[in-house]
């Protein structure tokens, strides 16, 4: 079995990833893991010896497999230059999910060999791992099984303060500290990664927050001229975004940041009112109700202008009716 989540991994997919490792070694099954982008620097963590949560260049892939699992996405196109290497290489290939699938009119197209396994509900693939583990009982949950829900399912919640937190999720959590895993080397690992120089950079990005003239919509634009200065990776500046949940009169939050290859990759965040992944999918990317995200080839000002726009209609229709439209 090959397991593989989206590129640009989060905690989410790559602890999600880990978790089904160690499972599925432990029920004595042959299996690899291999991504399309390396394993970030605050995640090293869940591999401190390198040898299990690999990228491009860092393990040979079989020819063939039986299987192959991919986590935390549903849309092929975020698996990069993987999906066509592979494709066709795996017997049965099974995406595990829970964001909605792509439904504005895009046609993504699986072979027939290709299935969703897609649960909305779910808090978390953690989530839904830890449920099919307990469906399964192929093997028992250890401490390096438990760490990679745990990871999953405190990331992927912001630390269980989004809407979409579950009980489910609380209870998950408890039952991995019961198995060893220690909460606040987690997060410290995970969140206190910064470099002086990252901070300097978010200073700099919250000096230049920009909101609409009713303060509903705020964001922050990243060029990669002013990343690469203060020496920060595109993972490095993932958990930005979340500083401008803080403001009073915001409803919708962005982040546009230009990527290495010139894409300007959107994050965008909602606190629990305003439904705002239609717009990504409009735009080609997808996501949860309230947290979504796009990329688009295009400059930063026109691509700031298309998203603005599109979520200033969906303010102004929650503000009149009630609901986002």
């Amino acid at each position: 079995m090959l397991i593989s989540t989206h590129s640009l991994p989060d905690g989410d997919g790559l602890g999600a990833e880990h978790a089904l490792f160690h499972y599925l070694k432990r029920a004595k099954k042959a299996c690899r893991v291999y991504n399309p982008d390396p394993l970030p620097k605050r995640y090293r963590f869940l591999d401190p010896k390198a040898s299990v949560l690999l990228g491009p260049g860092e393990v040979e892939i079989w020819d063939t497999c039986d299987l192959w699992i991919i986590v935390d996405t549903n849309d092929p196109r975020r698996l990069g230059k993987l999906w066509g290497e592979l494709n066709l290489r795996a017997k049965k290939i099974i995406f595990i999910d829970h964001h909605p699938e792509i439904s504005t009119g895009q046609t993504i197209s699986l072979p027939p060999h290709a299935f969703n396994l897609v649960d909305t509900q779910s808090s978390s693939i953690g989530e839904m791992l830890y449920n099919m583990f307990d469906e399964l009982k192929l093997a028992t949950i250890n401490e390096d099984v438990a760490l990679g829900l745990y990871v999953s399912v405190m990331t992927d919640t912001n630390s269980f303060r989004y809407s979409r937190t579950t009980p489910t999720a609380h209870r998950i959590a408890a039952e991995m500290i019961e198995h060893g895993v220690n909460p606040e080397e987690v997060y410290q690992a995970i969140y206190s990664s910064k470099e002086l120089s990252h901070l300097q950079l978010l200073g700099q990005l919250l000096q230049n927050t920009k909101v609409t003239h009713n303060g509903r919509i705020a964001w922050l634009e990243m060029g990669l001229d002013l990343r690469k200065k203060h020496l920060a990776s595109a993972d490095d500046t993932q958990s930005f975004l979340n500083l401008l949940l803080l403001l009073k009169d915001a409803e919708v939050f962005c982040l546009f940041r230009e990527e290495d290859d010139g894409q300007i990759r959107v994050s965008i965040r909602s606190k629990g009112k305003i439904t705002i992944n239609k717009v990504a999918m409009e735009l080609g990317g997808g996501g949860h109700e309230y947290a979504a995200g796009l990329a688009l080839s295009a400059p930063m000002s026109k691509t700031v202008e298309a998203v603005i726009e599109r979520l200033k209609s969906l303010v102004h229709s929650y503000e009149k009716f009630g609901k986002s439209i």
